[in-house]
Parts: structure tokens; C-alpha cells; sequence
């Protein structure tokens, strides 16, 4: 059998000449991919056609990325944090990581790699003085890890030569790991959940493209002729090229035969119940409800009303990626100075209007406690813009506790 290689930074395929047919044929040597016991492959792309994890990895990717991010300077870590301006250098960095990108956009891609690849990789590009001016998003093809000595990343771009890059000069995203170096590959990891949800999806495409005829059998009680056999065949459609086009078409057997289907049906293998197992599993591997993926009919265990839904997918499914996307900026990009960024999570919970009207007004002191926000920083939490009287608020505050505690 001849073979050969492709350089697997280019192309990625591994070939082989079929001696039955003649023919060369590729196969995909994606970094994740693996073959599984359900005869499926799971690549990026295989498992991206199951439409739970394209749910999901659609959901997480645009849950973050459409939250704000906002840039704080605490100089001496006691006082309350300012924001940095929008005109900071550092500010058009975060809104615009790169000549192609916005910040959604690069937000989206370290997502979508974190839950697919389990890595996300990105090039921090410095100006003399050693600050950051540019973030390039790196394919995962690209970047070797190497720990032989100290840690350093190579990066082959498509067609160049490999260069080494330094960890302070590398945005390595990853949500855990066994070694706490490389990120583990959901694909690779869980392939064989994958790999069972796309084989039920093939097999229920292939059960509808034959219209629901599982095949089956012609069975004569007596030995055929060699004649006898050609003039059924003839008569009757073979079952392994049967397709919808074939129902409802008549067949004349003579001779008393007994048709005997083969296989069982989707309602014996209980295939419906199979799917939904298959989805359950996979919103559980992504942390992400029932509901969010448009399954109405899953209720959640998290609460009962939307709020409380809400948070628990914020909580365990959004917030390992908010915690690693804040802490990775934060440390490469602002590790030696006192500025930070944080996402406001507070857009994704407005979904009880009255809880957080009863939260903020404990919050301001209105429910007879001390309080511990001042309207100002209530109205910024809600995007208003924050009054320019700060004398006037904390006045107006001490009006509305002594008022409550009257009542």
C-alpha cells in the first residue's frame, strides 16, 4: 500500500492509495480527532454538525463575548476603582485586538477553541517599550508547547519557518488540564459521547432517506434456479439501493415468498429516548441548560423561575470561561501595573425586574441595614450614566434610610 505524508501544518492529511479501487484517498489528521467505537470520527467539524454542541458552543461563545469588559486602575488597592478612559491606549487595544477583529469577534474565537480544542492561542505583539499593541490569534495547528527546558511556544505560520515565543509574550487560554500546561480537548475526551450523538444522527437520516424501510428479506420456502433468481431481482427493487423514490412502487412475486423486514424500528430501539440521553449528556459536558438550547420541554433543577435558571448557567457554565479569559488578560497584559479588567455579568441577570429592585434597595441602605452602594455606583451597574452631585446622592440616600427606618 503506498502512502504519504503532507506536512501537517499546511494541510493536515495523512493519504493512502486503496489497492481495491485504485484510488488515493485522504484522511483527516486534525489535532482532537479520533476515531470512535460508535464508527464515527470526531474532528472540530464532526462535532460542530451535532446540533447540541453547536448550541452550546454558539451560546457560551456569544454569552461572553457580547458581555462588557471593562478596564479598572486601583493604584493602591484600597481606594475605589477608577475606569480607565476610552481614549487609553490600552482601552482601543481591548475594542480592537487586531486589524481584523473586534473585540467580540476575538472573544468569540477564544471560546469557541477553549470548547471544541480545549486551547486558544494568541500572539501578544509589543511595541520598544514592552507594551502591548496587538493581539493575533493563532491557529491551534500552529503552537507547540515545548517544556523541555523552560517554557516556550513555537509558532508555524502556514509556509514559514518556526520562531520561539516567549510565555509573557503568549495569550494561552485553557480551562483545565492534567499538567496545567495544555488545556484537555473535549473533543478527544469525551469523542465517544460525540461520536454516539452523530452516528443516532446519521442513522436517522439514513432510516428517513429510505423512508422508513429498515430493508429486509425474500424468503422462498424451496430452492431457486439460477433463472428464477434473476427474473426477482428483476421484479423486486434490491433493498440495499432502495430510496424514497422506491415507496409506494408495486412488486409481482410469484412462487408464495414471505417478506421478513430486518433490523428493528426506531420506536424498538427506542431511539427518541436515545437522542434526548445524547443531548443531556452533551449540555452537561458544555454546563449549559436544557431551555438555553431551545429543548423547552427539560425543566431545571438549578430553580424554578427564569432568574434562578440564570444564574446557575452563569455560575457553573459561563463563568469558568469569564474566569479564564479575565485572568489570562490580566496577567499578560496587566500583570505589572494596577490596572485590571472585569466583565459586567449584571447585563445577563435583569431577568426579575423585582428582585433586583429589592436587591439594589437593601443595597442603598432602604431596607434598614447600612447599605453598601451609593446610587451613583447602582446606576453605573444598570448602564446610567452616574449623576455629577455626588453630595447630592449620599444626601439623598441618608433621606431614603432615615424615611424607611420612620415607617
Amino acid at each position: 500500500m503506498a502512502s504519504r505524508w503532507y506536512n501537517p501544518r499546511t494541510w493536515r492529511f495523512f493519504g493512502y492509495t486503496d489497492t481495491d479501487t485504485g484510488n488515493y484517498v485522504e484522511m483527516d489528521m486534525e489535532v482532537g480527532g479520533k476515531s470512535t467505537k460508535a464508527g464515527v470520527r470526531v474532528t472540530t467539524k464532526t462535532a460542530l454538525s451535532i446540533s447540541m454542541v453547536w448550541s452550546c458552543v454558539k451560546i457560551l461563545s456569544e454569552s461572553l463575548a457580547g458581555l462588557p469588559l471593562k478596564l479598572y486602575e486601583d493604584s493602591d488597592g484600597t481606594a475605589f476603582r477608577k475606569m480607565v478612559p476610552r481614549t487609553d491606549r490600552a482601552q482601543k487595544l481591548l475594542r480592537k485586538p487586531n486589524p481584523f477583529m473586534t473585540r467580540l469577534n476575538f472573544l468569540k474565537f477564544v471560546v469557541v477553541n477553549m470548547a471544541l480544542r480545549g486551547n486558544a492561542f494568541a500572539l501578544i505583539e509589543r511595541n520598544r517599550n514592552g507594551e502591548p499593541i496587538g493581539l493575533v490569534p493563532l491557529p491551534l495547528d500552529t503552537v507547540i508547547i515545548d517544556t523541555d527546558d523552560d517554557l516556550l511556544y513555537w509558532v508555524q505560520p502556514s509556509g514559514a519557518e518556526a520562531f520561539p515565543v516567549s510565555p509573557e509574550n503568549m495569550l494561552h487560554f485553557k480551562l483545565f488540564s492534567l499538567d496545567g500546561i495544555v488545556g484537555l480537548s473535549p473533543i478527544e475526551y469525551q469523542a465517544e459521547t460525540m461520536g454516539l450523538a452523530k452516528a443516532g444522527q446519521q442513522w436517522s437520516a439514513r432510516f428517513m432517506r429510505k423512508g422508513g424501510f429498515t430493508g429486509g428479506y425474500v424468503v422462498y420456502k424451496d430452492f431457486l434456479t439460477e433463472k428464477q433468481h434473476t427474473q426477482v431481482l428483476s421484479r423486486f427493487p434490491d433493498v440495499r439501493r432502495g430510496d424514497t423514490d422506491d415507496i409506494g412502487k408495486m412488486a409481482v412475486l410469484q412462487g408464495g415468498p414471505t417478506i421478513v423486514p430486518a433490523g428493528i424500528s426506531q420506536r424498538d430501539a427506542q431511539f427518541i429516548e436515545s437522542q434526548q440521553f445524547q443531548e443531556e449528556a452533551l449540555a452537561g459536558i458544555y454546563g449549559v441548560p436544557l431551555w438555553l438550547a431551545n429543548r423547552a420541554g427539560k425543566t431545571s433543577i438549578m430553580g424554578s423561575n427564569l432568574e434562578q435558571q440564570l444564574t446557575g448557567y452563569v455560575t457553573f457554565g459561563l463563568k469558568p470561561y469569564i474566569d479564564v479569559v479575565e485572568d489570562e488578560l490580566n496577567d499578560k497584559l496587566f500583570g505589572n501595573s494596577p490596572r485590571f479588567v472585569e466583565f459586567v455579568v449584571e447585563g445577563l441577570l435583569r431577568a426579575d425586574s423585582a428582585g433586583r429592585a429589592a436587591y439594589y434597595t437593601a443595597a442603598l441602605g432602604g431596607s434598614g441595614g447600612s447599605g453598601w452602594l451609593s446610587i451613583n455606583q447602582v446606576r453605573i451597574k444598570e448602564n446610567e450614566p452616574p449623576l455629577d452631585d455626588e453630595k447630592y446622592n449620599e444626601v439623598t440616600r441618608w433621606e431614603m434610610k432615615t424615611n424607611v427606618q420612620q415607617t
